[in-house]
């Protein structure tokens, strides 16, 4: 009995010593991590692959192990100076935030229905130099490259579109765990991987916000980090993806005012894009048409609102003036954004980072709330901006965080949650976030 007593305190000591100390390779965690969620997904049922060979099944199971390869570098690069347990609790983290987003891997939106399954199946139809004449779709040439190469694949597309919005969410979790600072880089990844609007935006509905997100954040985290020419570039790819990183760029100008920027960096902004266009003229398409695929998102919606939580989410709609009521909240959105950029500028040489990155998130918060025209979606960056600052701060950062994760989540999903009372959620983190006045030092990571 002694013996055994003896051989089990032994092996509590040991299991104690390998778990409780980084002697366990990470690479052999991510590698376990990825092998057992390639085993379950080759015994999951894909509608879409019905029928279709091993080989066609392994190559789709190996694309949707991507993200999950992307998630687990970044998490395990985090917590590298940990505990054999927290790098397991990380795998374990990743695996889970893959497996929500494959829950919901044979929904397609009306987005990816009317639009995106078109676009991908006409530029399918041709070479390079063809889709790029034929203007297909309303996005910038960036992604254009990436469909286009999609279509180059025999997976099916669906499954591809939101592997790369996976991909995506990784960068991004990434970018908020830097934008948090070392001491609570973890808790900003993971909360960023689990935030219900992230995982559903590629997951359910096929959307590419991430890749924009997490270029801008990038950017900021890179500014932040003392690398302005690798943040320039972070910037440009971001507006090379989505005009709607223009909601962030303003922050910008009070980098540059706290010398975290230079001039000099605005040439690696413009060769950045001109780098993008590149092949897209190569390939055909006149600098016109690229410059128009900007101007045409400007026009592209008339209405006030669509489902948004902004301003005119808390109004009737019906029966106002879309003019008249649009070019004033256009000019209030100018406004607020004067005045934020005016206040920074000031104030930049004295802020720590936790106010640039409050700031970068007033950015985004009022710009949009005011502005006419506005999906849900345009809110997007508030999100991982919010986790980050939340993790840095506390206190009100928090409450405004969990506010407008709720009120967006409401104008995605069908909660008991009114247009009304989603607006008002998002006004009041802002006026959190506004009274949110103290300081904290903490660096970069």
């Amino acid at each position: 009995m002694k013996t055994l007593q003896a051989l089990l305190l032994r092996a509590d000591d040991g299991l104690r010593a390998l778990l409780l100390t980084p002697r366990l390779p990470r690479w052999a965690l991510a590698a376990l991590t990825c092998c057992a969620f390639c085993l379950l997904m080759m015994t999951r049922t894909l509608t879409q692959l019905t029928g279709a060979t091993l080989g066609l099944r392994a190559l789709t199971v190996l694309l949707l192990c991507a993200p999950l390869c992307a998630m687990l570098a970044f998490g395990l690069r985090l917590c590298r100076e940990e505990s054999a347990l927290v790098s397991l609790g990380v795998c374990a983290l990743c695996a889970l935030a893959m497996l929500l987003r494959v829950s919901f891997i044979e929904r397609s939106s009306g987005d990816y229905d009317i639009y995106l399954a078109g676009w991908i199946e006409r530029l399918a139809a041709g070479s390079f130099s063809e889709g790029m004449r034929a203007n297909i779709g309303e996005y910038n040439v960036l992604y254009q490259y990436i469909l286009f190469l999609i279509t180059r694949l025999s997976v099916p597309p669906l499954y591809a579109v939101k592997a790369v919005s996976f991909v995506g969410d990784a960068f991004l979790a990434g970018a908020a765990a830097r934008l948090a600072g070392k001491k609570h880089a973890l808790v900003a990844f993971g909360a960023t991987l689990l935030l219900p609007t992230v995982a559903l935006n590629g997951g359910m509905f096929a959307q590419c916000d991430s890749l924009y997100a997490a270029c801008a954040l990038w950017g900021l985290a890179l500014a932040l980090s003392g690398r302005p020419a690798q943040s320039a570039v972070c910037f440009a790819l971001s507006l090379a993806f989505k005009l709607q990183s223009a909601f962030i760029l303003p922050i910008v100008i009070v980098l540059w005012a706290g010398r975290k920027l230079r001039l000099a960096d605005a040439l690696c902004f413009l060769l950045t894009l001109a780098a993008v266009a590149l092949p897209a003229l190569l390939g055909g398409k006149s600098p016109g048409d690229i410059i128009g695929i900007y101007t045409a998102q400007t026009g592209l919606y008339t209405g006030l609102n669509y489902n948004a939580a902004t301003l005119f989410g808390l109004m009737e709609t019906a029966g106002l003036d879309v003019y008249a009521y649009g070019n004033f909240a256009m000019a209030l959105a100018f406004g607020v954004c004067a005045l934020l950029v005016i206040v920074g500028a000031r104030r930049a040489a004295r802020m720590t980072d936790g106010e640039t990155v409050r700031l970068a998130l007033l950015m985004v918060l009022p710009i949009v709330f005011c502005l006419p025209r506005m999906h849900e979606r345009y809110f997007y960056m508030a999100t991982p901006l919010s986790v980050a600052l939340a993790a840095r701060r506390g206190g009100r950062a928090v409450a405004a965080a969990a506010l407008i994760e709720l009120a967006l989540f409401a104008t995605y999903w069908a909660l008991a949650v009114s247009l009304p009372m989603a607006s008002a959620m998002m006004l009041a983190a802002i006026v959190l976030l506004l009274s949110d006045g103290h300081c904290e030092d903490e660096q970069m990571v």
